[in-house]
């Protein structure tokens, strides 16, 4: 029945200072919903590979919560891809984002784990690359 993921949402409580991490450390580019900044989102377009006419897009956005979240554990796990694992964990060095471990899987690619300034986990994933 499911047939995709149509987005990814965090929650905050300082939007502004967290989306300003995920643009500086991560790199994505995003917009604000109003000019509160009480959201930020970001769209992640693709192709459907049995109708590459259909486009899709995954929407990724910050919002903000009323509830005290701050210091609160949080369960849940964005996996992001990267096209280069080396040289983007040398530009998360450069940024002071620490790392907590690397690992390698045959057949699947490489991934690396961190957490944003909140707490919320991190997956960093270069898959293998498809095979023509």
């Amino acid at each position: 029945m499911i047939d995709g993921i149509g987005g990814a949402f965090l929650f905050s409580n300082d939007v502004k200072k967290l989306a300003g991490w995920y643009r500086d450390v991560l790199g994505i580019a995003f917009q604000e919903a109003d000019t509160q900044c009480s959201s930020v989102y970001a769209a992640f377009d693709y192709r459907q590979i049995d109708d590459p006419k259909m486009k899709r897009t995954i929407a990724w956005s910050i919002m903000a919560t009323k509830d005290d979240i701050a210091g609160k554990p949080r369960t849940g796990k964005i996996n992001y891809t990267v096209k280069n694992m080396a040289e983007f964990l040398g530009q998360l060095k450069i940024k002071g984002a620490a790392v907590d471990k690397t690992e390698e899987y045959e057949g699947m690619g490489k991934f690396a784990w961190l957490k944003d300034p909140e707490g919320n986990s991190i997956e960093l994933w270069e898959p293998v690359p498809e095979e023509a």
